[in-house]
Formats: C-alpha cells, structure tokens, sequence
C-alpha cells in the first residue's frame, strides 16, 4: 500500500520493512522455543546492506539487540532461566551484535568500493564530458574548416567556370586570330604581289622620268633659242625704230620741201598773173606771152593741186607713220615682257629639270626601298606562316587546357559532393549532440545573433544580452507588441551553426524597456548547418574597421553573398587574426542601406603578398541574397 501511494522510489519502504518485519521478527523470537529464531532477521539485514546506509544499518542493530535482550528477559520471566538458556541469550546477542558490524563494515567497503567506481564513473563521466566537448569544438573546427573549403570550392568553382568560359572564348578568340592571320596571309601575299607591280611601274616611271628629263633639257634648248631669236627681234624692232626715225626725218623734210614747192607755185602764179596783166598791156604783141602765161598758171593750178594731193598724202603718210611708231613701240613693249617671260620660263625650266634630276634620284631610292620592302614582305610571309603554325599549336593547347579545365571542374564538382556529405555527417552529429544535451543553451554567449519567427509569419531580428539554464534575454530591433507570453520559434546564430528550437516562449523583460524580452526554452536545441547563398563577383573598394581600434584599412571588394563577403589587402594584419570580428564599408555600393556589414575572419591566403580575406557574417542578409540573385539573372 505504501510503494501504492508514495511509488516504488519512496525512502520510507526500508522503514516500512524493518519496522513491519521487527514487529514479526520479536513476536518470534520471543514465543518460540528454537534457540536458532533469532537468525530469521538475518536475511533480511542482509537486504539492507543494499541500502548502504551506515547510520540506517547501526539503529536497524540497536533495535534488534534490544529486541533480542527484551525477549531473553520474557523468556526468563516465564522460565527459561537455565544456564543453558542463558548461554544460548549471550550466544545470540553476540552473533546479532558480530553480523551487524560485518553489515556495518561491509556498507563502509561498499561505500569504499563505491566512491572509487564514482570516483572512477566521475572520471569517466569528466573524460566523457571533456571528449565531448572537444567533439563539440572538433565539430565546430570541422564546421568552420568546412566553411572554409566550401567556400573555397565555391570560389574554385566559380574560378574554374570562368576560367572554363575564358578558356571558350579564347578558344574562338583564337580560331578567329588563326583565320585573321590566314586571311593575313593572303593579304601579305597580295601586297607582295602588289609590291612587285608597283615596283614594274617604278621603273617604267624611272624611265619616264628620265625622258622628261632629256625632253626638259631639250625645252630648255628651244627656249634659249627662243631667247636669242627674241633678242634678235629686239634688235630688228630697235633699227626698225630707227629706220622710222630716219623716215619721220626724211618725211619733214619732204613736207619742207613741198612747202618750198607751194611757194614757188604761189610765185609761178603771180607770174602768171602779172605776166597775164602785162600781156593784156601789151596787147597783140602780148597774146603770145599771154598763152604761154596761161600754161604758167594752168602748169601752176596743176602743180598747187598736186602739191595739195601731195600734201594730202604725206599727211595721211604722216599719220600712217603715226601710228607704225605707235604700233612698233607696243610691239617692244610686247616683245620685252615676252622676253621676261621667256626668260622666266628659262629659268622655271631649268629648275624643272634640276627638278627632275632631284626626282630621278628619290626615284631610284624609292626603287630601292620597295625591293627591300618586298624583301621584308617575303619575310613577313615567312614571319606569318611561322606565326600561323604556332597559332595552331597554341589553339590546341588551348583546347588541351581547356579539357583539363572542365574536368577540374568535375573534380571540383565531386569535392564539392564529398564535402556536403562531410558536412550533412558533422551536421547530423552536431544535431545529436545537441538533442543527447551536449550542445544547448548554455553555448550562447552575449552578442551572438538571433530571429524570432512569431506565428510563422512575422519574423524579428536582434542579440543575445544574457542566458540562464532555461531562458533567453535579447534585444530584438523591432518590437514586437506584447501583452503576454506568446509561443515562438527561436534561431540563434552559434558560429557556423544554428540553434533552432521549435517551441519557446517570449515576454517583455521590462515594462520599462519596450525592447528588451526574456525568452524560455523548453527543450534542447536542433542543430543546423548554416545555408549556402550564391555570391557575386565585386571589386568596389572598401574600408576595414578593426575592433577596438581607431586604425582603419584600405581594400578591396572581392566577393559577397547573403552569408560572408571576402576582400583583397596588402595589409599582412589577418594573416595572424583569424577570428577577430571586423567592420566592412563598401564604397559605392548598389545597397547604401546595407553598405555597413560586419563579419568574422575565418580564412586569410597569401598570394605574393596580396592577402585574400574571407568573412562570415553573424546573420544571414536577404536582401543582400536577393540582390546578387538579381544582379547573377
């Protein structure tokens, strides 16, 4: 009835038994004649031992020498008081008294042998809880270095990809250099031929130039000639100028000379005419004188109009002669700028052909210049035959490489396979090591990220400020309104892993703090691998702000994806801090909200002393996520 009520655990059921079978036990030993009854008590002590309780089993021997000596003394009253009874009454107390020490001694090496095996399970229990630990942080290790390799196959896969696109692209790039270059032979083998033509015609224009020549020089005679006969037309116009001269002279004197005949006419005339009035004086003797006085007159009319006439036609001769001087003098004129230009010409002539000579020799160098073009030509030819062997060589080695590319990448495509299969095994493990206990609440430390999901639909962001053995105290950025306590899921950020608890509760903390809120758990968490995000190429440049430190550090932007961001520095610091938590400002950055970004170092590579840097970012971004999903469409 007793294990009924209080259950099977109870520490009341050895009380029961001893007090229940004491009151049997001295009903026997004190009613039966048996000098051995008093050994019925010792199975049942011996039971007791299993209790391995020292104090308990010493009152148990108390109680049963007392129960021994009072039914010895009923025994006497009642008259069993021989001096065999009474030997038999010491014989059994005494065994009573020696079996309760050998209990007493046996619960003291049971306890002995007990703490030792506790001592030992203790050990054990301390290795075992020391081993899990170091499983909890080998398992983190795994995780982190996995991370690390994941995202460095990540990054190798995308290299090989791009280098497997390159490799295509150079590939065609090739192919078409291979035809440009045939083409370009072609075309050197056109030009040659062309070269060879030009340099036919060169020399068809040498001797061209060289008949120019001999028919410049023979200008050149003609025009000296030219110039002599010009001279000499001078030098006739000159004397005919003279001659006019002396005809002008001769003319005046013609014109004198019928003046002096005009005269003599006028005076013929009035001999005439006296000779007729002295005739008509003298009458008949007169008639004679008067015919012939009359032939005088007729002789001196006749000789006044011819002198008229004459005078008449030395004037129109005057005139002529007018203007043969005038013609004359325009003709020198004509003649001497004639001369000039002559002369010019004479001159312009003679440099033409110092010209020619000038051009003649240019010619000949240009001669010799295009032979040895063509010579160049013919091995440029040579050149590019050789050039378009070595393209074939390379366009094969290309597609070599390229084939060493691509399966690369399916060797990186099956790393990639082995390492999520790693990391499904760690993840699986984690995840029983945080249900069997191992891995829970009491790894959260403050600062480390969180997300409240409220109804499946509403989801807070925010960080840990402290935790006890079954609750949660965060600031949350938005704030929830609550009235009382409310079912949530939780989501702690712990490294590269993720606490996840499907069943808690939130409450304000503090009426007084709108934003600060206790959250208890329940039950032991269930550990996840954080998610893997695409990421996307970048290269703006970008300010690292150390903690705890005004220093700053110039880099670039390597790469950054929803989980983690890597950038590029000269700056030897991360080589010896891996694990330090840094600030990234990203210069003109597409997200001006999201340019401010914080992220845990957990990979630095030296390549010739530029150090790629890789970080992990305490919480997943999604708009980050959706923006390089956006940008890789």
């Amino acid at each position: 009835m007793l294990l009924r009520v209080k259950g099977y655990t109870t520490e009341l059921y050895k009380y029961d038994l001893v007090i229940g079978y004491g009151i049997f036990y001295a009903y026997v030993v004190s009613t039966t004649e048996s000098a051995i009854a008093f050994t019925y008590i010792l199975p049942v002590t011996s039971l007791l031992v299993l209790y391995k309780n020292k104090r308990f089993m010493i009152g148990c021997g108390i109680a049963n020498s007392i129960i021994i000596i009072g039914s010895a003394i009923y025994r006497v009253m009642i008259g069993f008081n021989s001096a065999t009874n009474m030997k038999d009454y010491q014989l059994e107390l005494s065994c009573i008294i020696l079996c309760y020490i050998c209990y007493v001694m046996s619960i003291q090496h049971l306890n002995e042998s007990d703490g030792a095996m506790t001592d030992s399970i203790k050990a054990d229990l301390h290795r075992v809880i020391t081993t899990v630990e170091q499983v909890k942080t080998a398992s983190n290790s795994i995780i982190d270095g996995v991370s690390v390799v994941r995202e460095l196959a990540s990054e190798n896969t995308h290299g090989a990809n791009l280098v497997v696109q390159s490799m295509g692209r150079l590939q065609e790039n090739n192919a078409n250099l291979q035809d440009t270059t045939s083409s370009s032979n072609d075309m050197t083998s056109d030009i040659h031929s062309q070269v060879n033509h030009v340099a036919d015609m060169i020399e068809e224009m040498v001797s061209l130039t060289s008949a120019s020549r001999d028919h410049a020089m023979t200008s050149s005679t003609d025009l000296d000639n030219l110039i002599e006969t010009t001279n000499t037309m001078a030098n006739l116009s000159t004397e005919i100028e003279q001659t006019l001269q002396h005809f002008k002279q001769e003319f005046e004197m013609v014109k004198d000379e019928t003046g002096t005949i005009e005269n003599i006419n006028t005076q013929t005339n009035l001999l005439a005419l006296n000779a007729s009035i002295e005739a008509a004086r003298a009458g008949d003797a007169g008639k004679g004188f008067a015919v012939v006085a009359d032939q005088i007159r007729n002789l001196s009319i006749e000789t006044q109009n011819s002198s008229s006439q004459i005078r008449q036609a030395l004037q129109h001769l005057e005139e002529t002669s007018d203007e043969m001087t005038s013609s004359i003098e325009k003709t020198l004129q004509l003649i001497q700028l004639t001369l000039d230009k002559v002369t010019l010409a004479g001159t312009n002539i003679a440099k033409i052909a110092t010209d020619t000579s000038q051009l003649e020799n240019n010619i000949h160098i240009i001669d010799n210049a295009m032979k040895e073009v063509e010579t160049s030509n013919i091995h440029l030819v040579d050149n590019l035959q050789q050039v378009s062997g070595i393209v074939d060589y390379m366009t094969n080695s290309i597609a070599d490489s390229n084939e060493i590319s691509k399966r690369m990448l399916s060797k990186y495509d099956e790393s990639a396979t082995n390492i999520n299969s790693i990391e499904n095994v760690v993840e699986s493990l984690m995840c029983e090591l945080g249900i069997g206990g191992f891995m829970g609440v009491e790894d959260i430390l403050p600062g480390m990220k969180l997300m409240v999901n409220i109804n499946d639909t509403t989801v807070y962001h925010g960080e840990v400020l402290s935790q006890d053995d079954s609750s949660i105290t965060a600031r949350l950025h938005t704030v929830p309104q609550l009235t009382e306590s409310i079912t949530c899921q939780l989501q702690v950020v712990v490294g590269n892993v993720l606490y996840c608890w499907k069943q808690a509760h939130i409450a304000l903390a503090d009426k007084h703090n709108s934003d600060i809120f206790v959250i208890t758990l329940e039950s032991r968490p269930k550990i996840n691998n954080r998610r893997k995000y695409p990421r996307l190429d970048a290269s703006n440049a970008c300010t690292i702000h150390l903690p705890d430190s005004d220093k700053t550090i110039m880099a670039s932007l390597d790469n950054i994806s929803a989980s983690g961001f890597a950038f590029l520095t000269h700056d030897p610091f991360f080589a010896d801090n891996k694990g330090i938590t840094i600030t990234l400002e990203i210069q003109k950055f597409d997200l001006p909200d999201h340019n401010l970004l914080e992220g845990r170092v957990i990979r630095c590579s030296n390549n010739d002393g530029l150090y790629i840097v890789g970080c992990q970012m305490p919480e997943d971004d999604m708009i980050i996520r959706e923006y390089v999903e956006r940008k890789l469409s």
